[in-house]
């Protein structure tokens, strides 16, 4: 399936908010056991060393001051847990006296060169040994893509700016800029896509197999990520990551066949009050788009002729649209698309809550698990829902299949 540049980049926004959230939460369902950290300094006798834990919203530093160059941290940790060990205060981070880690409960111990901070060695920790090993094989690759990935932040700074014009020509070419800038860029993503591979031969059901599947779930079966959520290694699943994907399951679950479509209530292109439920005693397709979802326009032709076909017979058709930063734009796509035969709404999504992290219950694409672009949701005259195409899941021949079985 393809997708335009901004819907891959509203998904990552959307996961890094949805992540902030759950850091905000907390370990809600995991329990906290004992860490310790004993540690050497060669050629630091004296001083503070520092050690921050990205845990909760804000983090925890602790400081120790150092004997003989050792030092010891203890605390509590309900999972493997990004940190930090520093020889300065948080104000006066130098970028050569940091030493990224993951900590696990346990004992673990910490070996550093005070002239070389950044290549200290922790044992003690399977999640660090892995995340060592995945640098190690992305190094070089990361290096070799910085010119492209800084060119496409350029023009991705450039779309982003243009705001309400994005329908102008300046912003196709704009477009057409960021798309041959992916292009240059898929050849190191498929690179890193390898060393990836190689990690996962030896840690299958770690931190690795957590994010990428917080990318992918969307896109899979939802009983496929499932599966692979089910698989993964106890820390793993209460990393940011699993925790992410046990959420973006249950999400995708509320909108999935067998269950009652949820409920909204939205006014309509129109200016009209909408309420799905008042739409019992027909069927009912939502049709999850965008008007700069490349594939949903192109798609748009086809969905017309199935309205053609079957709303006589009782099939309504309600678009919903992730345009609520550009009310223009999606009129006009409504309008060039000739699809104004049905009820459109808007999907809902506050932009300010979006941007501050906050969560958004009146965001229809979420009480459903939308992660891509198009995905239609079917609902029976009973409001039960039998049919999911795209986000993973039926595909549109399957879905002709069933209004083909539905009103024959």
């Amino acid at each position: 399936m393809q997708f335009l540049v901004n819907n891959l980049q509203m998904k990552a926004i959307k996961i890094i908010i949805q992540i902030s959230l759950l850091l905000v939460a907390g370990p809600l369902f995991a329990q906290s056991k004992s860490f310790t950290l004993i540690g050497k300094v060669a050629g630091k006798a004296d001083g503070y060393i520092y050690l921050s834990i990205a845990d909760g919203e804000n983090g925890r530093m602790d400081s120790m001051q150092l004997n003989q160059g050792k030092f010891v941290f203890t605390g509590q940790l309900a999972y493997p847990t990004q940190a930090e060990v520093l020889m300065e205060k948080k104000s006066e981070r130098s970028a050569n006296k940091r030493l990224p880690l993951i900590l696990e409960p346990g004992e673990m111990t910490l070996t550093i060169d005070y002239n070389q901070f950044g290549l200290g060695e922790l044992k003690g920790s399977i999640s660090n040994a892995e995340q060592e090993m995945l640098n190690k094989k992305q190094a070089s690759i990361r290096i070799n893509m910085q010119p492209a990935q800084q060119h496409y932040n350029r023009v991705v700074e450039k779309y982003l700016a243009i705001g309400e014009q994005k329908d102008t020509a300046s912003s196709k070419i704009i477009r057409a800029e960021m798309n041959a800038v992916q292009k240059e860029m898929e050849p190191f993503h498929a690179q890193i896509r390898a060393t990836e591979d190689q990690v996962l031969e030896h840690y299958p059901n770690g931190f690795t197999a957590a994010n990428r599947l917080m990318y992918a779930v969307g896109q899979l079966p939802v009983e496929e990520s499932a599966k692979r959520y089910e698989a993964l290694s106890t820390g793993a699943k209460h990393s940011i990551a699993g925790r992410y994907v046990q959420s973006k399951i249950q999400a995708i679950r509320r909108g999935s066949v067998g269950v009652n479509a949820p409920d909204f209530t939205s006014t309509d292109i129109n200016g009209t009050p909408l309420t799905l439920s008042a739409h019992k005693g027909k069927y009912v397709l939502l049709d999850f788009w965008a008007s700069w979802c490349v594939p949903c326009r192109k798609g748009n032709p086809h969905l017309l002729a199935l309205y053609t076909k079957y709303q006589e017979k009782g099939l309504e058709i309600i678009g919903v649209a992730s345009d609520d930063g550009n009310e223009k734009a999606w009129r006009k796509a409504v309008e060039d698309d000739k699809i104004a035969v049905w009820k459109h709404v808007l999907s809902g999504q506050n932009i300010e809550k979006l941007r501050k992290g906050e969560r958004d219950d009146n965001y229809i694409g979420g009480q459903y698990g939308i992660s891509t672009l198009p995905t239609k949701i079917l609902i029976d005259p009973q409001g039960l829902i039998i049919g999911r195409y795209g986000s993973g899941a039926g595909t549109d021949a399957d879905l002709d299949q069933k209004l083909t079985e539905i009103f024959r």
